[in-house]
């Protein structure tokens, strides 16, 4: 598992990313994140199943809408019994990292997700640790 400065070190080089959970509503943390993403630079792209558009892009309504090679990372807003059934699109995608938001915490996944050899963050929010 990745340390937050290697991370965000990481992802200022690696700027497509794909936020699976990311709420169109303004009073959520994953909106909040996506939006300093945004302004970071990022190309974020939204998964979510009921949405169309958020933040102004055009959303997907999960990972297997996502091509291979289509983003670099993953930042993940969701429960965390809902990680595992994501590991098939991350075999599928490689994406070079996933990211688990504060409290999206599985341990098993987080050794799946290492095993597959793709960086691992969890427990943590990029928008926090960039400003660290």
């Amino acid at each position: 598992m990745l340390d937050s400065k290697t991370a965000i070190e990481w992802i200022k080089k690696h700027k497509k990313v794909a936020i699976v959970g990311l709420s169109p509503k303004d009073d959520r943390p994953s909106y909040h994140v996506g939006q300093f993403l945004m302004e970071q630079g990022f190309e974020v792209t939204p998964i979510h199943p009921a949405h169309a558009e958020i933040l102004g892009r055009p959303a997907k309504a999960s990972l297997a809408q996502l091509a291979p090679g289509e983003i670099d990372w993953l930042d993940l807003f969701l429960n965390p019994s809902r990680l595992m059934d994501l590991l098939p699109e991350i075999t599928r995608l490689k994406p070079g990292m996933v990211w688990c938001q504060l409290g999206v915490v599985d341990e098993e996944f987080n050794r799946k997700v290492e095993a597959l050899g793709v960086l691992l963050v969890s427990d943590r929010c990029p928008k926090i640790e960039w400003r660290s």
